[in-house]
């Protein structure tokens, strides 16, 4: 990340945008668990003292440069959905079955198209 980041030679002096962009990884990488809160004042301290991007670059040697995506989650129906479930089971109750014709759009609506756009049929 860092590495593409900038002059390909590293010998070149940084610049405080540059220090300060590291700065920002070090605290994403703190608040990620990666780095307990002495060593990232030490990694602090030695990126804001940072000449060169070849100095910036040694403080983030050991991290990761791309975050892991998360452990997918099993999608459970907001409950902005569930009024919507129950109006949609009373009106096929009512019907005695001939609303069943419904399920097509609420599913359409739900798995594929506005409702997860609009974070009505995601994940709680």
């Amino acid at each position: 990340m860092f590495e593409d980041y900038g002059p390909q030679d590293r010998s070149l002096r940084a610049a405080d945008a540059d220090r300060e962009s590291v700065a920002e990884f070090l605290r994403e990488q703190h608040m990620a668990g990666r780095l307990d809160t002495d060593e990232l004042q030490e990694r602090l301290d030695r990126c804001y003292a940072a000449k060169t991007y070849a100095q910036l670059d040694a403080v983030v040697a050991d991290l990761p440069m791309h975050q892991p995506r998360p452990a997918s989650r099993r999608r459970v129906p907001s409950l902005a959905l569930l009024p919507l479930i129950a109006v949609f089971f009373a009106a096929l109750a009512l019907s005695h079955g001939h609303l069943v014709w419904l399920v097509a759009p609420l599913m359409f609506w739900c798995l594929g198209g506005a409702g997860r756009r609009h974070g009505r049929c995601g994940a709680i």
